[in-house]
């Protein structure tokens, strides 16, 4: 027993001393923000309430709502809903909301957001799709289905129900005044001789003190609810009466609008009507005939004479876009765009017309628009693609771009370094033929004047060398990061001149590129707290993919190429390829003649682009990296570019050995690309996998763009080697059939399965399965409902040549045609978290130990250092080779706050997760992406090419300079002696 205790001692003390060894990203509370940023997004705004002077709440297609201060735009906080909104509602009480799945009522403090109370439904009811009634004293009434009417007291619990009589119809709407709920039952379509019932219902005890009955035509359509009026149109009728009586009015539409030039578009199936209060505006939408384009004309209606009248206001005219349309207090507001870079706002009854500049062409047109107030003006305006914008009456007071809660695809861009890129600016504007002209002298000169000039740069670069060596060395760009981040996530507005960007030092500055699903396209800097550099707006588009394909050089720019659903010049489905200078945001063309006309912009293709690979090679003219596109319906593939000269490169170097997998319904197939009739190409299937009956795939792994692998092998502690299995065209395919996970690692060029793994009792419904690759290993998390080992696993796969050490594939090149078959070594490790996400560090050379990256439902990134999960980790006591080697005992992941990146942030709805090297091998970069964004840096083997922080420059450079002193007063002393010695 004694030596029992000792032995489960001494593995605990060594598993502990071999977790303090493992580095982790642990910071001060000092460095919180230093080098990471967090931006908190709540997606595209649907609807937006002025819940007081300060502050208005917003609720986003995120299914998110927010208190946004009104003055600068930043979030004062927040709540992430699980499930879709069916309703939303406001008052002085609070912030009330409904939801079917699951179902329930809640109410919020509309000042910090939190949960007053909370009704959940019986399993049996659902909420109806009307609005619901807040009252100023926080009670409630709220349809449940289409037959009941309930009250819900302060506290949440009904007060009483009413139930609707069976011979009314089954769509119903409700409103309040004076005391009084009104239960408004729709006529139903199709009836032959149709009624609006109105319930008069006592809002204390729920009793029915009256119903009215109003007939109606079978024609009717367009109900719409005004102030304390129905409205609706039977032919060319517009028709209305108060809910409280029964006083029908119609009005001929056409002799309504008689003034407005496009009457005749104002057709009754055409038409919407949007009002409140006591006026209202109508909108007829139509296609022009000469131009096939549509348009939107709208008028303003007011409500006269105690509801007996109604009286045409004003036209605003026809317009491309709808714009937006307010109702604040007892004013009317119609927001149009009225110029290229205008747009106008109209005030009724106050007669008021506003015209504000702003640059469409950045954000999209206006998609919704809200009135925060009078006085002082302020309107807060949503744009198609996802730009929020808050204006006074002449400009902008502050912006979000929301779009980048909607990221599809991101991609980080390296800078080009200051001292090559501007030894070659000055010949960026040369023509061929002006570079052919040009002596070597006068390029001679010209560059010395651009060394001169840059000689009023040195007494700078000295200030910020010598300022550096009170700090840290990963602090040098910290000058460039005084920014907060609101003026970080505004939007980007063209108003100066772009600044040009440069690498710095250590290659920490980069650009982070994203396209989103609004069709935008946004580079971020991420030594400025990811402020925003420029942006592009792309009209119809829907972002899905982003390649650069070519990198910052002496004489030539990056570009990016962004690619998205869009629709052609017929209106059909198509495909858009858009190519831009990533430094700048414009447009690339080319400047080589002969390839203009295959390097446009923007380009629109009407196949069915199901998957595009970035190709290792470069076209010789523009170097850039060509695209292949892949359509499955025709077997066919496409180069982009495709030049004369690129495709003849394409044919002689990579077209041999093109080979690639794509998914399909029933599994996985590979194709080898040939080259067909006339030279174009076509995907020949090589290899199909069918999944057996009832299993489908999950998901699927595949290699990193940017893997470096340092070591061949893996050194053993006894000074052996076990050679690490490097297939660059394997991946991992993960499919489920019931309660059973299949893992298979497949070679993508044979399709021959190099391993295969099944786990039983595996939640796969209500629990995501997740995995990653890199060089040798695989690692995947799934949750386990096996009574051995019930919890999250993360299992890591490890592919080596060979079971035996020192055993090694005897060749010098690498097949995927060749019978090998890889040795694995696996491990299952308990887990402490759910996952969202996976990703993994990569560094310049390879070199630093790698860490796994968990993009947790907990608003949480975590990092676990790969040496973590081994699967060499020892079951039983370490010996003296796993010491050697470094291994501790096997155990499970811990719970440790040290490792979370986050800290204390709340990153919500984190999907996706990349990396980047820098130029310190130590250091990774991280951009996780999905409702927030977030940035930072990594170092799994700690920064190791880095002076630390409380190394003490000063001190260094004072013990050089004293001993330098010393050398210098020693020196002839020294000399002396040797001399007076020789006269001895």
């Amino acid at each position: 027993m004694y030596k029992m205790i000792t032995l489960r001692g001494l593995l605990l003390l060594l598993f502990g001393i071999a977790c303090l060894s493992i580095p982790t990203q642990a910071i001060y509370e000092s460095q919180a923000g230093a080098f990471d940023w967090h931006h908190t997004w709540i997606g595209h705004p649907r609807e937006a309430f002025s819940i007081d002077d300060n502050h208005v709440l917003v609720y986003s297609d995120r299914n998110v709502f927010a208190s946004i201060n009104k003055h600068t735009g930043a979030i004062e906080w927040r709540q992430i809903l699980d499930s879709q909104l069916i309703n939303l509602k406001t008052s002085d009480a609070g912030i009330l909301t409904t939801s079917a799945d699951p179902k329930r009522a809640q109410l919020w403090n509309k000042t910090n957001g939190h949960l007053i109370w909370e009704h959940v439904l019986p399993e049996e009811k659902q909420f109806g799709a009307a609005e619901p009634i807040l009252f100023e004293d926080g009670e409630t009434s709220l349809l449940l289905g289409n037959n009941e009417l309930i009250k819900l007291s302060k506290g949440g619990n009904i007060a009483w129900s009413w139930i609707k009589p069976e011979k009314e119809g089954n769509k119903l709407k409700i409103r309040e005044k004076e005391g009084h709920i009104y239960v408004v039952v729709e006529p139903e379509e199709g009836s032959n001789a149709p009624y609006f019932f109105i319930n008069i219902i006592d809002r204390l005890t729920g009793e029915t003190e009256k119903t009215l009955q109003i007939d109606c035509h079978s024609s009717f359509s367009h109900i719409t609810y005004i102030g304390d009026y129905i409205f609706w149109i039977e032919g060319s009728l517009l028709k209305w009466t108060p809910i409280y009586a029964k006083d029908i009015q119609a009005v001929v539409i056409q002799e309504l609008l008689k003034s407005v030039p496009e009457v005749d578009e104002f057709d009754a199936s055409q038409i919407s009507i949007h009002g409140q209060y006591n006026s209202f505006i109508i909108t007829a939408e139509y296609e022009e005939d000469e131009f096939a384009t549509t348009q939107v004309a709208s008028a303003l209606v007011n409500i006269e004479n105690d509801g007996k009248s109604l009286l045409f206001k004003k036209y605003f005219g026809s317009h491309p876009s709808f714009g937006g349309i307010d109702f604040y207090n007892a004013s009317a507001a119609r927001i149009y765009r009225s110029g290229a870079d205008e747009f106008t706002v109209y005030l009724s009854p106050e007669g008021k017309e506003i015209k504000i500049e702003h640059d469409f062409g950045l954000t999209g047109d206006i998609n919704y628009a809200k009135i925060l107030s009078f006085e002082p003006f302020r309107l807060l305006i949503a744009t198609e693609g996802s730009s929020v914008l808050c204006f006074d009456e002449h400009a902008i007071l502050w912006s979000r771009e929301e779009a980048l809660a909607n990221i599809a695809a991101s991609e980080f861009l390296d800078l080009p370094e200051q001292k090559m890129w501007t030894q070659m600016a000055d010949e960026l504007d040369e023509t061929v033929s002006e570079q052919a002209v040009e002596n070597p002298f006068s390029r001679y000169r010209r560059r010395l004047i651009t060394h001169l000039h840059g000689l009023g740069k040195l007494p700078g670069w000295f200030i910020s060398h010598f300022a550096g060596m009170y700090g840290s060395a990963l602090e040098a760009d910290q000058h460039n990061n005084k920014i907060s981040i609101v003026e970080a996530q505004s939007c980007w507005l063209n108003n100066s001149q772009p600044e040009t960007l440069y690498r710095d030092n250590f290659g920490l500055r980069k650009l982070i590129i994203s396209v989103t699903k609004t069709g935008k396209i946004i580079a971020q800097d991420t030594s400025r707290k990811g402020k925003i550099v420029w942006s592009r707006y792309a009209p119809y588009y829907s972002f899905s993919q982003i390649h650069v394909v070519r990198a910052a050089t002496v004489k030539l720019p990056p570009i990016i190429v962004a690619i998205g659903s869009t629709v052609d010049d017929m209106g059909g489905e198509a495909t858009g390829f858009i190519r831009l200078n990533a430094l700048t945001g414009e447009d690339y063309i080319s400047s080589i003649p002969e390839s203009a006309d295959f390097f446009e912009p923007v380009v629109t293709t009407g196949i069915n682009v199901d998957k595009v690979m970035r190709l290792p090679i470069e076209e010789p003219e523009e170097r850039t990296h060509l695209l292949a596109v892949y359509e499955t319906g025709s077997g066919r593939v496409f180069i982009y570019p495709d030049t004369t000269a690129a495709r003849e490169k394409f044919r002689s170097e990579f077209l041999p050995k093109f080979y690639f997998s794509h998914q399909t319904n029933t599994g996985m197939q590979g194709f080898k690309v040939v080259e067909g009739y006339r030279g174009s190409l076509k995907a020949n299937l090589v290899w199909n996998f069918i999944l057996p009956k009832g299993e489908e795939i999950i998901t699927t792994s595949k290699p990193q763009a940017y893997d470096k692998v340092a070591l061949l092998g893996r050194a053993l502690g006894n000074r052996n080697v076990a050679y690490k299995y490097l297939n660059p065209h394997m991946f991992a395919l993960v499919s489920r059939k019931g309660t059973l996970l299949k893992v298979r690692i497949l070679d993508a060029v044979k399709g021959s399965v190099l391993y295969e793994t099944t786990h039983d009792n595996v939640d796969t419904t209500t629990n995501q399965v997740h995995i990653i690759q890199a060089e040798n290993w695989f690692v995947y998390h799934f949750w386990s409902n096996d009574a051995r080992a019930k919890g999250y696993q993360a299992v890591v796969l490890e592919l080596f040549e060979g079971k035996h050490e020192n055993e090694r594939i005897e060749s010098t090149t690498f097949s995927s045609f060749d019978n090998i078959q890889p040795y694995v070594n696996s491990a299952a490790f308990a887990f402490p978290y759910p996952v969202s996400c996976m990703g993994v560090t990569t560094t310049k050379n390879g070199i630093s130990t790698k860490a796994i990256i968990f993009g947790l439902p907990t608003h949480q990134i975590v990092s676990i250092n790969k040496r973590l999960l081994d699967p060499r980790r020892p079951r039983d006591k370490p010996t003296k080779e796993d010491m050697e080697e470094m291994l501790f005992p096997y155990a499970p992941i811990p719970d440790e706050r040290r490792f979370f990146l986050t800290y204390d942030l709340d990153v919500a709805g984190i999907q996706t997760i990349i990396t980047s090297p820098s130029l310190l091998e130590s250091t990774s970069l991280v951009f996780s992406y999905g409702l927030d964004t977030f940035y930072s840096r990594q170092s799994p083997s700690r920064q190791f090419d880095v002076l630390s922080e409380d190394f003490s420059k000063v001190q260094l450079l004072l013990t050089m300079l004293g001993l330098g002193i010393a050398i210098l007063i020693s020196g002839p002393i020294v000399r002396r002696k040797r001399v007076n010695a020789l006269w001895k």
